[in-house]
């Protein structure tokens, strides 16, 4: 159906520009490191301190926010792209 296709088509662009933004966000702090979806941040050498200033920053990009029990969930940027299109719905 092209309706179903334009559907996911255009979730698939949200999905890839909230993932830019975080990956903009990141990338101070993990210099030289590829960032992939699926890239954990203890891998890409973040502590929590560090986790709990980009998602200050992608919450205000993005226009959400998160829940202090939440973060505790992330370990990946797919969790917190996964939150953030829960949060978009």
């Amino acid at each position: 159906n092209c309706l179903e296709r334009a559907i996911c088509s255009l979730m698939e662009d949200i999905f890839m520009t909230n993932f830019e933004i975080i990956k903009n966000a990141l990338a101070p702090k993990v210099k030289g490191k590829e960032i992939t979806e699926n890239s954990s941040f203890k891998d890409l050498g973040l502590d929590s301190l560090d986790l709990l200033e980009i998602v200050l920053d992608v919450e205000g990009d993005l226009g959400v926010h998160f829940e202090d029990d939440q973060l505790i969930e992330f370990k990946t940027i797919k969790d917190v792209l996964v939150a953030v299109e829960g949060m978009k719905k």
